[in-house]
């Protein structure tokens, strides 16, 4: 129980460093980001030479590196979202972008959900909907115009965490359990590349507290990733994915409503309870 509640934990510690930075006004979010990644790929590379696999496996490479690609690009959704639309919603659209993977597997590898699940999906579906409807009570100019933009860049971003997803799902059908240090080396390193790009072409040296903001964030993103799969490795992953994704969304709402501040309306605290509903039916095994 113990790697369930760290993978929540250190899952939830990314967005909510996001969140943080943006409340300090002090910091660059995107110069954060940067050091993520690359303290990320960095700290991985020990660990993909300590279980010595080799020879390497190419299947994880393009797999790991799609998903890389996808986690930088998505980066800066997550700015956006986690500042229109705060911590809490933005972490429940990363989570129920399950829906595709699901939906994929559905129509390429014919696994189709049974009756719970599809009420599951549905539900997802809905709580989608009211947290997407979730409106700024003192709105500028700007966004009066430009009502559009939330919703457009929630589901953006909702394919990107999606599309990450398929390629965590692609590489259990194209590589082995084994070589998952090379998939999320692949990962962080394909997502380091442009970020190191990111660093230089800024031409500032970053903070103190910029490198300690990006540091554990990096280190976090690392730590979810290994707690998840020790937990799998005591539990059965219909047990850990909904438990894990539960988690996150409520730890990161009470410690963004708590700590951060954030407020949440009655809309979105509905559309939070059915995510976490929809996550159990969704992970139902008869």
């Amino acid at each position: 129980m113990i790697y369930l509640i760290l993978q929540v934990v250190f899952a939830s510690s990314f967005t909510l460093f996001i969140k943080w930075a943006q409340i300090r006004r002090q910091e660059n979010v995107i110069t954060i980001g940067a050091i993520n990644y690359i303290v990320a790929a960095v700290s991985i590379i020990p660990v993909f030479y300590v279980s010595n696999l080799f020879p390497v496996s190419f299947g994880a490479i393009w797999t790991g590196g799609s998903m890389g690609a996808v986690y930088f690009i998505a980066f800066f959704f997550a700015i956006y979202s986690i500042r229109k639309v705060g911590a809490s919603t933005t972490t429940v659209v990363s989570v129920l972008s399950i829906l595709m993977p699901i939906g994929f597997a559905a129509i390429v590898w014919q696994e189709k959900p049974d009756a719970v699940q599809s009420i599951g999906i549905g539900m997802a579906l809905l709580a989608l909907t009211l947290i997407g409807a979730q409106k700024n009570p003192h709105p500028s100019d700007f966004e009066t115009k430009s009502r559009w933009m939330v919703p457009l860049v929630l589901f953006a971003f909702f394919l990107l965490c999606g599309f990450s997803r398929l390629s965590q799902e692609a590489f259990k059908h194209v590589s082995s359990p084994e070589h998952r240090p090379t998939f999320i080396l692949a990962a962080f390193t394909i997502a380091a590349i442009p970020s190191l790009i990111v660093l230089i072409y800024g031409r500032r040296m970053p903070t103190p507290m910029e490198w300690l903001i990006g540091f554990l964030m990096g280190i976090s993103n690392n730590l979810q990733t290994y707690f998840v799969l020790l937990a799998l490795h005591y539990f059965e992953g219909f047990i850990v994915f909904p438990v894990t994704s539960a988690g996150g969304i409520v730890l990161t709402t009470l410690v963004a409503t708590s700590l951060l501040k954030e407020q949440l309306n009655k809309r979105t605290y509905a559309g939070i309870a059915i995510a976490v509903v929809s996550l159990f039916l969704l992970y139902w095994m008869p």
